[in-house]
Protein backbone atom coordinates (compact mmCIF):
# COMPACT_ATOMS: atom_id res chain seq x y z
CA UNK A 1 0.00 0.00 0.00
CA UNK A 2 0.98 3.42 -0.60
CA UNK A 3 1.21 6.64 0.80
CA UNK A 4 -1.43 8.35 -0.88
CA UNK A 5 -3.57 5.07 -0.09
CA UNK A 6 -2.98 5.09 3.78
CA UNK A 7 -3.61 8.57 3.65
CA UNK A 8 -6.95 8.18 2.18
CA UNK A 9 -7.61 5.48 4.26
CA UNK A 10 -7.30 6.89 7.10
CA UNK A 11 -9.33 9.94 6.36
CA UNK A 12 -12.10 7.84 4.88
CA UNK A 13 -11.89 5.69 8.20
CA UNK A 14 -12.85 8.63 10.58
CA UNK A 15 -16.15 10.52 10.66
CA UNK A 16 -15.02 14.44 10.34
CA UNK A 17 -11.64 14.13 9.44
CA UNK A 18 -10.81 15.92 5.67
CA UNK A 19 -7.23 15.17 5.02
CA UNK A 20 -4.11 13.90 6.56
CA UNK A 21 0.13 13.98 6.14
CA UNK A 22 3.34 12.72 6.33
CA UNK A 23 5.33 15.64 7.63
CA UNK A 24 9.46 15.25 8.32
CA UNK A 25 10.20 16.59 11.89
CA UNK A 26 11.78 19.53 10.03
CA UNK A 27 8.21 20.30 8.76
CA UNK A 28 8.96 19.16 5.33
CA UNK A 29 5.77 17.28 3.77
CA UNK A 30 6.35 14.31 2.16
CA UNK A 31 2.70 13.24 0.97
CA UNK A 32 -0.17 14.40 1.57
CA UNK A 33 -4.29 13.77 1.27
CA UNK A 34 -6.95 16.25 1.05
CA UNK A 35 -10.80 15.69 0.72
CA UNK A 36 -11.31 18.75 2.06
CA UNK A 37 -8.51 21.53 2.83
CA UNK A 38 -9.72 23.27 6.27
CA UNK A 39 -6.13 24.75 6.40
CA UNK A 40 -2.83 24.93 4.55
CA UNK A 41 -1.18 21.81 5.02
CA UNK A 42 2.07 23.37 3.67
CA UNK A 43 1.69 25.58 6.92
CA UNK A 44 0.46 22.78 8.71
CA UNK A 45 4.16 21.19 7.48
CA UNK A 46 5.77 24.67 8.51
CA UNK A 47 4.77 24.54 11.94
CA UNK A 48 5.12 21.09 12.53
CA UNK A 49 8.73 21.20 13.29
CA UNK A 50 8.05 23.63 16.03
CA UNK A 51 5.53 21.67 17.62
CA UNK A 52 7.44 18.63 17.45
CA UNK A 53 10.22 20.31 19.72
CA UNK A 54 8.17 21.72 21.74
CA UNK A 55 6.40 18.80 22.75
CA UNK A 56 9.06 16.62 22.99
CA UNK A 57 11.03 18.87 25.63
CA UNK A 58 8.27 19.39 27.43
CA UNK A 59 7.64 15.74 27.25
CA UNK A 60 11.70 15.33 28.41
CA UNK A 61 11.04 17.97 31.11
CA UNK A 62 8.07 16.52 32.90
CA UNK A 63 9.90 13.11 32.96
CA UNK A 64 7.15 11.40 30.52
CA UNK A 65 9.22 9.90 28.14
CA UNK A 66 9.29 9.95 24.40
CA UNK A 67 6.55 11.58 23.34
CA UNK A 68 3.98 9.55 20.55
CA UNK A 69 1.61 11.40 20.21
CA UNK A 70 -0.05 15.11 20.78
CA UNK A 71 -2.71 17.16 19.55
CA UNK A 72 -4.26 20.32 19.12
CA UNK A 73 -7.66 21.08 18.98
CA UNK A 74 -8.98 24.71 18.00
CA UNK A 75 -12.44 25.97 16.76
CA UNK A 76 -11.75 25.64 13.49
CA UNK A 77 -10.12 22.11 13.59
CA UNK A 78 -8.20 19.46 15.51
CA UNK A 79 -4.96 17.97 14.68
CA UNK A 80 -3.97 14.78 15.94
CA UNK A 81 -0.01 13.83 14.98
CA UNK A 82 1.36 10.50 15.32
CA UNK A 83 5.25 9.59 15.53
CA UNK A 84 6.23 7.29 12.90
CA UNK A 85 9.77 6.96 13.98
CA UNK A 86 12.27 9.68 14.86
CA UNK A 87 12.01 11.73 11.95
CA UNK A 88 8.91 10.90 10.15
CA UNK A 89 4.93 11.96 12.03
CA UNK A 90 1.42 11.27 10.34
CA UNK A 91 -0.72 13.95 10.55
CA UNK A 92 -4.77 13.86 10.63
CA UNK A 93 -7.18 17.06 10.43
CA UNK A 94 -10.61 16.58 11.83
CA UNK A 95 -13.55 19.09 12.00
CA UNK A 96 -14.54 20.42 15.52
CA UNK A 97 -17.34 18.08 15.33
CA UNK A 98 -15.28 14.95 13.98
CA UNK A 99 -14.42 11.39 16.21
CA UNK A 100 -11.19 12.40 17.55
CA UNK A 101 -11.23 9.27 19.21
CA UNK A 102 -11.38 7.27 16.46
CA UNK A 103 -8.95 9.23 14.91
CA UNK A 104 -6.54 8.70 17.87
CA UNK A 105 -7.12 5.05 17.30
CA UNK A 106 -6.86 5.05 13.56
CA UNK A 107 -3.90 6.81 13.30
CA UNK A 108 -2.63 4.69 15.63
CA UNK A 109 -3.09 1.56 13.46
CA UNK A 110 -1.59 3.61 10.25
CA UNK A 111 1.48 4.05 11.47
CA UNK A 112 1.91 -0.31 10.70
CA UNK A 113 1.41 0.26 7.61
CA UNK A 114 4.29 2.64 6.62
CA UNK A 115 6.82 2.99 8.80
CA UNK A 116 8.74 -0.13 7.10
CA UNK A 117 9.46 2.47 3.99
CA UNK A 118 11.19 5.05 6.22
Amino acid sequence: MNFTDVLKETVDKVDGAVSAMIIASDGIPVEEYAGERLIDLTGLGAEASAMIRDVGLAAENLGLGEAREFSIISDKCGIIMRKINDEYYLALVIKPEGNFGKGRFVLKTAVPKIEGEF
